[in-house]
């Protein structure tokens, strides 16, 4: 498949823009009408990734690159927005002015991620993180009667704008020393300048702004605010799309070059560490649910990175297929999230008591999820954790796939508290012994992630294929 057609999901994304714009143009209730549009075209954009899965074009004077690689990473990413899309609902979260805009910005970010996917040009591929990132900028400040939801925002906001500028510079150094904005021409000749300490810090700086989308440490501090601060939906993005994104760009930054053995994998390998430990040790005294989601956030990057710093085949591919667990593992958990608590408040552990009596579906869609997070077989979440460490352990970071398996063994203490609170302990406040009641959406939804995680865990091998096959693409 070539040609225009190798674009597809960039013309159904351009159609579905339009068509909610349209929504919201048109008269009585526009936040239903753009829900509706998105709910639409979330599911022809999914049938378009998946139309064009094996596609490969050239576009935009070989500035954008559609491949195995760039293919499997939009479809993941459409994946986050439409679960993100039926998560939020008819956007209750947010202002009452801003509700129908909600789905048009997820929708623009959902763009920007995408075409991160394909740019294999460095200002192509900032711009495409800059409007990735500019509309969760609008939407995490506008969660309604959620007095820290602008407070979120603001710090959002001023730390993203830093990582921004410091990615820029980054480039412009990389730009400066090897005379092109390509990344196939840029990687030759940073791999010829290893040595030079202005390349490892322009490279340094310029995947940064990458690894503040994926809150990697030191990149992470803004991640339990922007999760607490949001509403449940954009929150949920925040955790889904967004990652997967990042893992890409990283993937395809770090394959580029002979990076194995220098500096820059050596400074990966101990950020991972870092990230792996401080997520999981704050996790533990958390009692807001998305406040713990977002540390277990940073620690999962941290297992991510494991594998990316393996800097080989599988390393590369046991990240991407990491990265689509996290992507179904993180979207039950907020699909939870977002059905146990009202718009307004964020659920507490003790929102949880007794949820195996108010909604067991809901319960137990949260305890495989949470398995999953933790490791636990047969889940998805085991298996990719193996594979991961097991790609470490063949370039020789023993080290830190010890560390990595202590630290997924302890994350198991935080994640069974939550399943307590769920499955052991009664409801006390007529709030917690409410019953729950879910949609038909609602209740497929559950369904699908459940056994998405179960049967991932159990046979991994058709998606592992295609992660390998990208991977192999990423390294001619």
């Amino acid at each position: 498949m070539s040609g225009w057609l190798a674009v597809l999901p960039e013309l159904a994304l351009a159609l579905t823009g339009l068509a909610i714009f349209a929504a919201l143009m048109a008269r009585g209730d526009a936040a239903v009408k753009a829900r509706r549009t998105a709910r639409v075209g979330a599911v022809v954009l999914l049938a378009a990734c998946l139309a064009t899965l094996g596609a490969s074009g050239d576009f935009l004077y070989h500035s954008y690159l559609v491949n195995t690689f760039s293919q499997l990473v939009k479809l993941a990413v459409a994946l986050g927005f439409a679960l993100s899309v039926f998560v939020t609902r008819d956007a209750a979260g947010q202002r009452e002015d801003a509700r129908g805009e909600t789905f048009f910005f997820l929708l623009t970010s959902t763009a920007g991620l995408m075409l991160m996917a394909s740019a294999v040009e460095a200002v192509a591929l900032y711009l495409a993180l800059e409007i990735a990132s500019f509309s969760l900028f609008v939407l995490v400040p506008l969660r309604r009667g959620f007095a820290a939801g602008k407070e979120a925002g603001l710090k959002f906001l001023v730390v993203g704008l830093g990582a921004s500028i410091v990615t820029l510079f980054g480039l412009s150094i990389l730009i400066g020393l090897t005379g092109t904005t390509f990344l196939g021409p840029m990687a030759d000749s940073l791999t010829l300048r290893l040595h030079e300490p202005a390349a490892m810090f322009g490279l340094g700086l310029f995947t940064a702004g990458f690894l503040f989308k994926l809150a990697l440490f030191p990149f992470h501090f803004w991640a339990p605010d922007v999760y607490e601060g949001a509403s449940h939906g954009v929150a949920a993005f925040v955790a889904t799309a967004s990652k997967v994104a990042a893992v890409a760009v990283l993937a395809r930054l770090l394959s580029l070059g002979g990076f194995a053995g220098s500096a820059l994998a050596a400074a990966l390998a101990v950020a991972a560490a870092v990230s792996m430990t401080l997520g999981n040790l704050v996790a533990m005294v958390q009692r807001d649910v998305k406040r713990m989601l977002a540390y277990s956030a940073i620690a999962q990057a941290g297992y991510i990175v494991v594998g990316l710093v393996a800097f080989s085949p599988d390393g590369l591919a046991a990240a991407l297929l990491y990265a689509v667990f996290y992507l179904l593992m993180n979207a039950a958990a907020f699909l939870v999230v977002a059905r146990v608590s009202d718009a307004v408040a964020n659920p507490s552990l003790d929102d949880l008591r007794g949820l195996y009596q108010r909604s067991p579906l809901l319960a137990a869609t949260l305890l495989i999820a949470l398995f999953a997070l933790a490791g636990v077989p047969p889940t998805a979440g085991f298996v990719g954790k193996w594979l991961l460490f097991r790609a470490a352990v063949g370039s020789g970071w023993w080290w830190l796939v010890i560390l990595g398996a202590v630290n997924s063994t302890a994350s198991v203490y935080y994640y069974l508290v939550a399943v307590k609170h769920a499955y052991l302990l009664p409801a006390e406040t007529p709030a917690q012994q409410r019953a729950i009641g879910l949609t038909f959406g609602d209740r497929a939804l559950c369904y699908l992630l459940s056994a998405a995680l179960i049967v991932l865990g159990v046979w991994p091998t058709q998606l592992l294929d295609w992660t390998q096959r990208a991977a192999a693409t990423l390294l001619r």
